[in-house]
């Protein structure tokens, strides 16, 4: 009765061939990282590869190890679920409470869905204005759940990284600091992107790009296709991720906007913190905001 125990979250984020494990710890403190871990995989990771026995035995195993070299917990666990496996759908707001909300935006999920409703999982994100609609095919949960038995994990829960990435900002007490900002994590070959308006969330979108793609070209129609849910132009691009960084500080520019830094620990005391550079810290940025989530719930 009464205590103050110490608790722990891991997030998991993986881009192709490379894992991303960012475990985190909370107290009377605050929030410290207890370990920022990268692994890499012989092939990328897709859904294809998640419903393959042997390929999600590979990732397990990957897990497993980075788990016991760098003596993370699993017992408390969010992964990002792949961009190719949900549908996301904004709705207005109707007058009402959040359950009012709720019961609406089912309905209307039913309704897109039609005969195969009963075949996804529904989730729901509600702002002032919006509410964002997440459907998931609960075959494809069941494939994640045995990743984490695999994996041995305790618990395991499924977010979309543009909110993960959300979730690392705000928490780092970066977010809001513009009328209009856009969140961009940038990986080897593919992109997260999540438009914000006072402070939430407005938008989200992904994109992907092959070798002989110009990737800034491909970054600006992504992020011009959610302006066009804005009036105005964006007044701050948040960069993170593990792919070029002068992508982003192109398309900033492209924008018209000062680009800086999603540093995911940057409200963390400076003492707990590594060597590791604000850059360095931002290719986790998806893992820290997934275990973040975790430490809320």
């Amino acid at each position: 009765m009464f205590g103050f125990g110490k608790k722990s979250a891991t997030g998991i984020h993986i881009s192709g061939r490379t894992v991303r494990v960012a475990a985190l710890g909370a107290g009377r403190a605050g929030v410290w990282p207890l370990a920022l871990v990268e692994g890499q995989l012989e092939q990328p990771f897709d859904p294809g590869a998640l419903a393959a026995d042997d390929r999600r035995l590979e990732l397990a195993e990957t897990l497993a190890g980075i788990a016991d070299e760098s003596g993370i917990d699993f017992r408390n666990t969010c992964i990002a679920l792949d961009r190719r496996l949900a549908l996301v759908k904004r709705r207005p707001m109707v007058v009402g409470g959040d359950k009012e909300n709720c019961q609406q935006l089912m309905w209307e999920a039913e309704q897109l869905f039609d005969e195969e409703a009963g075949e996804f999982s529904l989730d729901f994100v509600l702002t002032p204005e919006w509410g964002f609609v997440v459907a998931v095919r609960y075959a494809a949960l069941d494939l994640y759940l045995d990743l984490g038995d695999e994996t041995g994990v305790g618990r395991l829960d499924v977010d979309l990284a543009p909110f993960a990435l959300y979730n690392a900002g705000e928490c780092a007490e970066l977010l809001p600091g513009e009328e209009c900002e856009l969140l961009l994590y940038a990986d080897v070959g593919e992109a997260w992107l999540m438009l914000m308006e006072q402070g939430e969330p407005l938008a989200v979108g992904s994109c992907a790009w092959d070798e002989e793609d110009e990737v800034v070209e491909v970054l600006e129609g992504a992020a011009r296709k959610l302006l066009q849910d804005s009036g105005d132009g964006v007044q701050r691009v948040w960069s993170a991720g593990a792919g070029d960084m002068a992508w982003s500080e192109e398309l900033a520019g492209r924008l018209g906007a000062p680009r800086s830094i999603l540093d995911p620990l940057a409200a963390v005391d400076p003492d707990l913190l590594g060597d590791a550079t604000p850059e360095q810290r931002s290719a986790y940025a998806i893992a820290v905001g997934l275990a973040q989530r975790e430490l809320g719930g």
